[in-house]
């Protein structure tokens, strides 16, 4: 007479509910691994092309400031009123006048050029040149300073012609850009009939 458990245990191929739940276990720590994975690498490229854009608004910035204020004369003087290079007491704002300048190159008017920590949102640097609408030249802005650029010096002037601008932002990493630009037509004189394009008093 045959052995009827040895003769089921030799043909029962199926799986028990415990290996059915272990190897389901097992599929599910492997799947949260992999999905880990997948997060940190996209959480890693975003922080990489949250510093990539940081870096080229802040150098656009800083290129647009430096060669616009590098056209500007420390003190404009137009049938006896002034036009200098001014910033703010807390270094939050400049104006300058730059030469426009025609076909023959000769200066016909001073345009205003103003740089500022947006009063509204203060992670945002404006710009406004002569009586255009203001624009946005950096955001995602954590600080921005401006200043004189000798050691020492309180103004922007013929002693210390030279102006220092930093910017840091603050997506995920913080950049820092820092640079000094020397002001060079010093010696430029313009004619009385020469005009100045600037807002009117308090518009920006």
């Amino acid at each position: 007479m045959r052995d009827k458990t040895s003769y089921f245990s030799r043909t029962r191929s199926g799986h028990t509910l415990i290996e059915l739940v272990m190897v389901l276990c097992i599929f599910l720590i492997l799947f949260s691994m992999f999905a880990l994975i997948l997060r940190n690498a996209d959480r890693g490229w975003e922080i990489g092309r949250g510093k990539i854009v940081e870096a080229q608004e802040a150098r656009r910035a800083a290129d647009k400031l430096a060669g616009l204020v590098r056209e500007a004369n420390p003190d404009w003087v137009i049938n006896a009123t002034h036009y200098p290079v001014t910033i703010s007491s807390n270094n939050t704002r400049i104006d300058f006048y730059r030469p426009v300048f025609n076909a023959s190159g000769i200066v016909t008017s001073l345009q205003k050029v103003t740089f500022k920590l947006d009063p509204a949102d203060e992670t945002r640097l404006l710009m406004k040149e002569g009586t255009a609408a203001e624009t946005v030249a950096a955001s995602s802005v954590e600080d921005f300073f401006i200043g004189c650029g000798c050691s020492g010096c309180t103004a922007v002037d013929q002693a210390c012609p030279r102006v220092r601008m930093e910017i840091e932002t603050f997506k995920e990493v913080g950049f820092n850009w820092e640079t000094h630009v020397t002001l060079r037509n010093l010696n430029m004189t313009v004619s009385a009939e020469t005009a100045v394009e600037e807002p009117d008093e308090g518009e920006f």
